[in-house]
């Protein structure tokens, strides 16, 4: 592929992030809905502290760049769980499939806050009731490699969000590409536009209420709908680069950095280094810049290759949240 077409595509996909309102000096804080599309569950990525959106290892890079599935070398799946902050809880599986023209990929993403005793405010010390929270969001992706080098991806994804007996759902796109360079090591740029799309509005029997009648002399009741605000998916911008600063037989180290721009907050920054020994043992930490509570991330994992099945992986990672304590995830892989 040309250079000058290269570039030609980062710019689209920088001028989008630009126009969908990035960077400006209006506020959006606290401004969307579905904010668990937010939280990076593939503790791969979170020992690096996110750093790393170039990987394309195994199927866990649907969620944080899908044009690295196409660089996967036949099928693969993945899990990932985190027991997240005041005991709720997210997870993430992922399968991707390679085709003659490209590779399909589907996901699953879901957040659950577990048993809220419900309260009003005529009863704040609780109704007696229990009500829960579940949030899902559902993709469907392809991938091509346009070159040996350069790969771009596509994912639709259903959004939907449950609290007790309302619910809003919506439809969102993530965009993402890897290009891999011919110097520095193969130093690859990854670029990524996550959850571009509609607006949530909720709806749903809790919203249905009695109203009373002004100045009516009896008190005349009547049914009524509360109506709700519409609310937008929590869009963000990734660009990063990786390369290995250091590599044998016997041991290789990744060096990783990228820019988060999101309409929630200001321009995050993430650095991370993975050390892979043997070819099988990795080593990973990396700090978040810019971040209210979250600070350093630190996590390990194997590689397993096995006959029978193919390459397994476990991963593990550590994320420290300041005043909130800190958060463990886990992730397995196959590739088969």
């Amino acid at each position: 592929m040309k250079v000058r077409n290269l570039v030609k595509i980062i710019s689209i996909l920088s001028l989008t992030a630009s126009f969908c309102g990035f960077s400006q000096d209006v506020s959006y804080r606290g401004n969307s809905a579905a904010n668990f599309l937010k939280v990076n569950v593939t503790a791969k990525s979170v020992g690096m502290a996110e750093a790393d959106i170039t990987n394309h290892e195994d199927a866990s890079c649907m969620f944080y760049n899908i044009g690295g599935i196409s660089r996967i070398q036949g099928p693969s799946a993945s899990f990932s769980y985190v027991q997240w902050l005041v005991e709720t809880g997210l997870g993430h599986c992922a399968v991707t499939f390679p085709l003659e023209y490209g590779t399909i990929g589907f996901d699953v993403d879901y957040f659950t806050s577990g048993d809220i005793q419900e309260t009003t405010l005529q009863k704040q010390e609780g109704t007696g009731k229990v009500i829960t929270a579940n949030d899902v969001a559902i993709g469907l992706a392809f991938a091509k490699n346009l070159t040996d080098r350069f790969s771009v991806g596509l994912k639709v994804k259903y959004i939907q969000e449950n609290l007790a007996s309302v619910s809003a759902s919506a439809i969102g796109f993530d965009i993402g590409s890897i290009f891999e360079t011919s110097f520095l090591n193969n130093m690859k740029l990854g670029i990524s536009l996550s959850n571009f799309g509609s607006s949530l509005e909720f709806s749903g029997n809790d919203l249905i209420v009695s109203h009373v009648v002004p100045n009516s002399p009896t008190n005349k009741e009547i049914p009524s709908i509360l109506q709700t605000n519409e609310w937008s998916l929590p869009m963000f911008y990734k660009i990063g680069v990786a390369t290995n600063v250091f590599e044998d037989e016997n041991v290789r180290m990744l060096v990783a950095y990228s820019l988060m721009d999101s309409r929630d907050y200001s321009i995050r920054h993430n650095i991370g280094t993975e050390v892979e020994i043997m070819k099988m043992f990795r080593l990973r930490g990396g700090y978040r810049f810019n971040y209210d509570e979250t600070t350093f991330s630190a996590g390990a994992g194997i590689k397993i290759k096995a006959s029978t099945m193919g390459d397994l992986y476990f991963d593990y990672a550590y994320t420290d949240f300041g005043v909130l304590q800190g958060v463990n995830q886990l992730s397995l892989s196959l590739n088969f």
